[in-house]
This record gives structure tokens, C-alpha cells and sequence, in this order.
């Protein structure tokens, strides 16, 4: 039986299998099963993988309809064998060595969860070449919290962080996950790491931490991907709100810290929900801008959260001014502001974000 199961959803990536494959096959650690999950790519993903698991039998490849990054990732974890279970995005990047130093976090501490830092990244790509345009770490110190007590009295530090934000840089146990029956919950769009992850540490009894980074996380390819408008952008990040609250109350760590840090997280979640109306364009009008910003920023939920929040960077309290005035014209000229420079210069857009 295979130490470590890698589940890959894929949704018509064909131009990333071949060398998300590469990387995988070429980790020193060698002990390994990837399960390769197709989500109904309407691409040559399919027949991609088909010939990938043909020469390798450390392989599986499982075709389904479209269901959602949620649905792909809980039919890996039903035919997963390994001791220990990881997350990778087909289009991501990884460390050679990263598996071998993951397994082996996991082995000297007996974790239930071991967690590595990562590369946050932005790549231009033209003719099938890409240029890494931003490069920034993300990391924890390294830590071993060995029971519930230690893992709940760094819990908020932990999330603050943004290394519990997503699945693809940790390992967790399978026992754990069998044991609790724990599946990623669908319908939580683009919340569904951080939906996962509360529901494990809920459940788990130590967590293991290496600062190192040895995953590259492309948050975005310059001129092949943009932030598309959602619709429902505040009602999801409402959701999430609240279930942080829930979170931590569960855990009994609802106090000043936890309850500050939750109210950070929606206030900044809404100025970016506020951007993201922009990208609208011209499914809707000026006057229909107007007022979603306004329906967001007169929320109970939002005026409760900004008594609490304590923005750090100089630019994100001058961000959320117009919020904490419950001033809707200024949060429109400040969100299309933001908007229009991620626009035309994502780097620009990105470092401004990584210093809130």
C-alpha cells in the first residue's frame, strides 16, 4: 500500500498534466499513489491521463461529470489507500523534495496534520512559455502543537496566517479522515479549502509545521486569467463569516483575538467583493453598482464586524474608511480605483494585497 495518495482534480488542463505528472514522478519520495480525478473536461484531458496511467501503474485516473473542484477531491479521498492524503492543483507547481520532507514531518511528530509554507505566484505566459512576474513566501514558523489545548491557544495565529487558508500545502491522516468520515462540503465556491480545513482541525489532535516552502501556488497567469464577476461574491463571504464565528465558539475560543481576526477577514473579504462588482462590466448598470455596494456595506453583519476589525497595512484602513462611514459613494470610487489597477497592472494589484 502506497504511504501517501495525491488526489489531482482536473477540469480541461490540458496544457499543465503532462508536467504536474513530471513533478510528481520525479519527487524523491517515491512511496506514492496519484489519483487523478477528470471532472468532465470537454478538453484532451482525458485521453492525456488515459496515456499516463497506461505507463504508470502508480496511477489512477477517474473520469466523472462536472461537479466542482468539492466533488472531484471527495472521489479521490473514497479511493485513496495511502496512510497520509495531499491535494495538488494540476496547474500548481511543487517542490522536488517536497513529499519526502512532508512524509517526513509527519512521521517524526505523529501528526495528524503537517502544514509547509508556500510560494505565492503570478506568471505571464505567451507561447507556451510563462514568466514568473511576482514571487512571495508565505510561512509559520515551525511548530508542533501536540494536542488540542496547544492547538486551539495558536489557532488564530495559525489562520492569520494564511497557511490553514488552503488544502494543497499540507498532509493529513488518512485514520483521522476514515475515522471521522470528513468530505469536502460542495457548493462553497472558492471557500471550500478553508470549509475543509475547519472541520479537520475540529477533529484533530496535533499539527505539525515546517516554514519551509515547497509548494508554488499560481494564483494568477497575467493575459490568460482574470477575476470573473460573481453575483453572489458577499452572500459567500457572509457565509463564511459566520461560520468562522461558529468555529471558534465550538472550539471555545471565541474571545477579543478570535473575534477581532473573524472580523478583519469579512471587512477585507468585502472590499474585495466590492472590486469584483466591477467586473460586472456591462451586465450591470451604474445605479445597479451603486447599490450592491450599498446593500453591502449597510449589512448588519458588515456594521457589526467593522467595530471589531483592526486593519494593519496603511492602505487597507484607508480602504475600509468609506465602510466604516457607511459612505457608498466613496466605496464606489475606491473599489473602481482597485479595480482598474488590478486591471492593468496585477503585479501592482497583488502587492498591495500581500501588504493588507
Amino acid at each position: 500500500m502506497p504511504e501517501l495518495s495525491i488526489v489531482i482534480p482536473v477540469y480541461n488542463g490540458e496544457k499543465y498534466i503532462k508536467k504536474c505528472y513530471e513533478s510528481i514522478a520525479s519527487q524523491s519520495f517515491k512511496n506514492w499513489e496519484a489519483i487523478f480525478v477528470d471532472d468532465g473536461s470537454t478538453d484532451n484531458s482525458p485521453t492525456i491521463l488515459d496515456n499516463i496511467a497506461e505507463i504508470d501503474s502508480k496511477v489512477k485516473v477517474i473520469h466523472k461529470t462536472n461537479g466542482g473542484t468539492a466533488t472531484a477531491r471527495n472521489t479521490g479521498l473514497d479511493i485513496a489507500t495511502g496512510q497520509y492524503i495531499t491535494f495538488l492543483d494540476c496547474d500548481d507547481e511543487i517542490k522536488n523534495d517536497m513529499y519526502e520532507k512532508m512524509t517526513d514531518l509527519m512521521e517524526s511528530t505523529g501528526a495528524d496534520m503537517g502544514v509547509c509554507g508556500f510560494y505565492f505566484k503570478l506568471e505571464k505566459e505567451s507561447d507556451q512559455e510563462s514568466e514568473t512576474t511576482y514571487l512571495e513566501e508565505k510561512y509559520y514558523p515551525s511548530s508542533f502543537y501536540k494536542n488540542q489545548a496547544e492547538i486551539k491557544e495558536h489557532l488564530v495565529d495559525m489562520w492569520d496566517s494564511d497557511l490553514l487558508s488552503n488544502v494543497w500545502n499540507k498532509l493529513y491522516s488518512m485514520d483521522l479522515i476514515r475515522s471521522k468520515q470528513l468530505r469536502y462540503r460542495d457548493g462553497h465556491v472558492y471557500t471550500e479549502d478553508r470549509v475543509y480545513n475547519r472541520q479537520f482541525i475540529e477533529n484533530c489532535n496535533s499539527i505539525a509545521i515546517t516554514q519551509e516552502c515547497l509548494y508554488y501556488y499560481i494564483r494568477e497567469r497575467v493575459g490568460s486569467t482574470t477575476e470573473k464577476y460573481r453575483d453572489d461574491s458577499f452572500i459567500i463571504r457572509n457565509k463564511e463569516y459566520k461560520e468562522f464565528t461558529e468555529h471558534f465558539k465550538k472550539l471555545g475560543i471565541w474571545n477579543e483575538k478570535s473575534r477581532e481576526y473573524t472580523s478583519r477577514e469579512f471587512i477585507e473579504r468585502i472590499a474585495g467583493c466590492i472590486e469584483n462588482v466591477f467586473h460586472a462590466g456591462a451586465k450591470l448598470s451604474v445605479g445597479q453598482k451603486y447599490n450592491r455596494i450599498k446593500e453591502m456595506i449597510r449589512h448588519e453583519d458588515t456594521r457589526e464586524a467593522i467595530k471589531y476589525a483592526k486593519c494593519r497595512s496603511l492602505k487597507m484602513r484607508i480602504f475600509v474608511l468609506p465602510i466604516k462611514w457607511n459612505w457608498t459613494p466613496g466605496a464606489f470610487v475606491l473599489g473602481y480605483i482597485i479595480f482598474f489597477i488590478r486591471s492593468k497592472n496585477p503585479v501592482l494589484f497583488h502587492k498591495i494585497k500581500s501588504a493588507r
